[in-house]
């Protein structure tokens, strides 16, 4: 589920960007990563197949890991909730909602943020909406669309704003997708252009890949004698597009153990000035959909 941990990182960066806060070096990233809590999956997946991602609810409680006085943040304490659903053939639904107390010197404030996303791999589309609330003002929100042309172009189109003709990326899930196939195959590093729905502006992730580690199955984290996966450690950093990887800081970074059906733990966002950890608390596996099943509509 990484691709939706990257639209926490947008939220979190949405926000702290409207209150001033935020280093501008994480003001122009986007999400691309996907939620994971790295657990049960079947096959490994091979060049050319589908990851095998495990519909799920997530719950994480998020905490302030650390910040530099430059950031102006001196706590956050919030709770995410993240559900992951569908199918290959059905396409992938993914619904998030982050509600934080952000503490500054002077005021703490609240931050209720939601977002929905349906990215259908296949027909090569993605549709996306969030909302963000500060203190229970709404102070942003977003709703459009995406659409795969067939020379590889993407199309935007956003209710009651500029769309765009973006050049060749990949969608959220795709994305991780990607990065599984890569880590199963025995590689080290996994990257593309990506883009997100937070805004009409492509980022280049590049994603590190570590040795492969054995975690208890997500059906059996009870179980003592838990039959075992392979995971893998991932760091993605995301470039604004036209970035020199080399010597350009990335705009913020996620850490996490990815497991190979896509859910994943111990994730760690660094925004340069302040990274927040998000611990997870609850984990629901829902009932995968028929690859026969279609999407309403």
């Amino acid at each position: 589920m990484k691709e939706n941990w990257q639209s926490l990182g947008f939220s979190i960066r949405s926000f702290l960007k409207a209150k001033g806060s935020l280093p501008m070096r994480a003001v122009a990233a986007v999400k691309t990563i996907t939620l994971s809590v790295g657990l049960g999956v079947t096959a490994l997946p091979s060049a050319g197949m589908a990851a095998a991602l495990a519909p799920h609810r997530a719950i994480y409680d998020l905490s302030l890991e650390w910040a530099s006085k430059q950031s102006g943040i001196e706590g956050i304490d919030g709770r995410f909730v993240y559900e992951f659903t569908g199918g290959l053939c059905s396409g992938y639904i993914t619904n998030m909602r982050m509600v934080t107390d952000i503490l500054k010197e002077f005021e703490t404030v609240n931050s209720d943020q939601s977002s929905s996303s349906f990215e259908d791999l296949g027909a090569g589309t993605f549709s996306f909406s969030s909302k963000v609330f500060s203190n229970a003002d709404l102070q942003s929100e977003r709703k459009g669309e995406a659409v795969r042309q067939s020379d590889k172009a993407i199309d935007v189109t956003v209710q009651d704003g500029d769309g765009a003709t973006l050049p060749e990326a990949e969608f959220p899930t795709e994305y991780m997708e990607g990065i599984i196939r890569a880590a199963a195959n025995g590689k080290s590093v996994y990257q593309a252009r990506t883009f997100d729905g937070s805004g009409n502006e492509i980022m280049l992730a590049v994603t590190m890949i570590g040795h492969a580690v054995d975690v208890p199955k997500a059906a059996d984290l009870k179980t003592v004698s838990a039959p075992r996966e392979r995971a893998w450690p991932v760091t993605t950093a995301y470039y604004p597009t036209g970035a020199a990887t080399s010597d350009e800081m990335p705009s913020y970074t996620m850490s996490m153990l990815l497991g190979e059906d896509g859910i994943s733990h111990d994730l760690l966002m660094d925004f340069g000035d302040f990274r927040i950890s998000a611990e997870m608390t609850a984990l629901d596996l829902l009932q995968p959909v028929a690859c026969t099943a279609k999407k309403d509509g």
